[in-house]
């Protein structure tokens, strides 16, 4: 039985500020060095319950190419959650979603719809379903969706689902989008194509980070997928952050978001002010510490 009428919460989208491939196991799957940080830009999903209409779950949302069906990473969520709870909604369940995290742009928009969903469902039925447990939910969902169940600053090993807790980095981002589409398959498959593949210096980033200077951690951003895309329209976009006052630059994840690395918020604006007419997503965010936010609930 649900306990609200209503409830809405935020799921916090995701960069990575170190991406090194150290493996492959038999079954394809490449085991990473990765550190991911939550980020302040979002999407939001507001849940309500027709208690009068037949069982089932409805996703609403405007934004063109949306999936609303049973492809959709929320629904898949709803189906594992109900399959362990044994739970009926109790009437159609209704998950409006704004989109505001781009898609195929490595910032985990899914994966953190889909972090949110089984979190909302957990609170919105009352369920208590213990954090081990929702973690194994979210590792059979998806790479990233472990992380996004937790988030912060995390080094993620493995398939990602091996983590461990960083200290967060003091300064600002400003997170841009070129007219470039990756995939995050062809991505990994042009890593495998590489011969002598560059390498990150995870130890010496991790010094970096928890010393807490911004400057020598930005040396040791590292994304290998970033050498095996070699997109010209992503090196263009870290080019033009570090023209516009970034320490440094770094595509995230299979791309094709790229993010630069400011002192504080207000160089990021004054950056974002300049790069606004060159790319249709260009947003000034800070680390976060939590990967979703509830917002409100109607009891």
């Amino acid at each position: 039985m649900a306990l609200y009428d209503t409830l809405k919460v935020k799921a916090y989208g995701k960069i990575n500020l170190l991406l090194d491939i150290v493996g492959q196991r038999e079954d394809g799957y490449h085991m990473l060095n990765t550190v991911m940080q939550s980020v302040s830009v979002y999407d939001t999903l507001e849940f309500s319950l027709d208690k009068n209409a037949e069982e089932g779950l409805e996703i609403i949302c405007d934004k063109e190419g949306f999936p609303l069906d049973e492809t959709n990473l929320i629904w898949k969520a709803a189906d594992k959650f109900k399959s362990y709870t044994k739970l009926d909604f109790g009437g159609k369940l209704k998950v409006k979603v704004e989109k505001n995290l781009p898609s195929m742009a490595g910032m985990g928009g899914g994966s953190a719809d889909c972090a949110a969903m089984l979190k909302a469902l957990n609170t919105y039925y009352g369920t208590l379903i213990d954090e081990d447990i929702m973690l194994e939910m979210a590792g059979q969902l998806g790479a990233d969706v472990p992380f996004c169940m937790m988030g912060g600053t995390r080094l993620c090993q493995g398939m990602g689902d091996i983590m461990h807790k960083l200290p967060s980095p003091d300064c600002a981002f400003l997170i841009v989008k070129p007219q470039v589409s990756v995939s995050t398959p062809e991505a990994y498959k042009a890593f495998d194509r590489l011969k002598d593949p560059k390498r990150c210096q995870l130890d010496y980033f991790l010094q970096a980070l928890a010393s807490g200077n911004i400057y020598s951690t930005s040396i040791y951003l590292f994304n290998v997928l970033e050498y095996a895309i070699d997109n010209a329209e992503i090196e263009k976009a870290k080019v033009k952050l570090k023209e516009s006052g970034a320490l440094s630059s770094l595509m995230t994840g299979s791309g094709s978001a790229v993010y630069g690395v400011f002192v504080n918020e207000d160089y990021a604006l004054q950056a974002a002010e300049k790069l606004r007419a060159d790319y249709s997503y260009c947003e000034v965010c800070k680390p976060v510490k939590k990967p979703y936010e509830l917002m409100w609930v109607n009891r």
